[in-house]
């Protein structure tokens, strides 16, 4: 994958632990992970790409399923 034309996307996706609409832009790529900078819909414009995000189990766990590290 190239992880260059990836960089800079702006996305809308479900939050993969509490389910709320998000949007996006990416910020870095490492392999399948992304480091995502959270906007606001206004920011992310009229066609943001859709993207499927999935909650770490292990974090998921530790965190009582709300993703929020302490």
């Amino acid at each position: 994958m190239e992880t260059t034309s990836i960089v800079g996307s702006t996305i809308v996706f479900d939050d993969a632990y509490t389910g709320v609409e998000k949007y996006g832009r990416i910020q870095r790529v490492f392999g399948d992970d992304a480091v995502i900078r959270i906007i606001s819909k206004a920011e992310a414009g009229p066609n943001p790409r859709r993207v499927f995000v999935n909650a770490d189990e292990r974090i998921a766990t530790i965190t009582n399923g709300t993703g929020l590290m302490k």
